[in-house]
């Protein structure tokens, strides 16, 4: 997928917000399962609609088209906003070894 949106933005899956997700995280975040919180629709964030900007991206949900999340940076700060999920999990760090609990 990959449109011009009206508000200039460009339209592309959710791999394309990968890079940045991973400076917020620290991890790639694109195989994150995701539950919308508006229409409660499960998939990984990289199934997301990405809309990209010079500001940022937004993720939208594929299903409802409501906003999953925003992650918007400046040159002296960066804003996430995860109003749009009800859920975000990700598989644990193959490296690290699993403890009990």
């Amino acid at each position: 997928m990959d449109t011009t949106h009206p508000g200039h933005r460009r339209r592309v899956d959710g791999n394309a917000a990968g890079g940045l997700l991973l400076e917020y995280f620290g991890r790639d975040m694109t195989t994150a399962r995701t539950r919308c919180a508006h229409c409660d629709r499960v998939a990984a964030l990289a199934d997301a609609v990405t809309e990209v900007d010079d500001a940022g991206v937004i993720l939208l949900c594929r299903s409802c088209g409501h906003t999953l999340l925003t992650c918007l940076s400046t040159a002296t700060s960066r804003t996430l906003a995860l109003r749009g999920l009800a859920e975000i999990a990700w598989d644990q760090d193959p490296e690290r070894p699993r403890t009990a609990s």
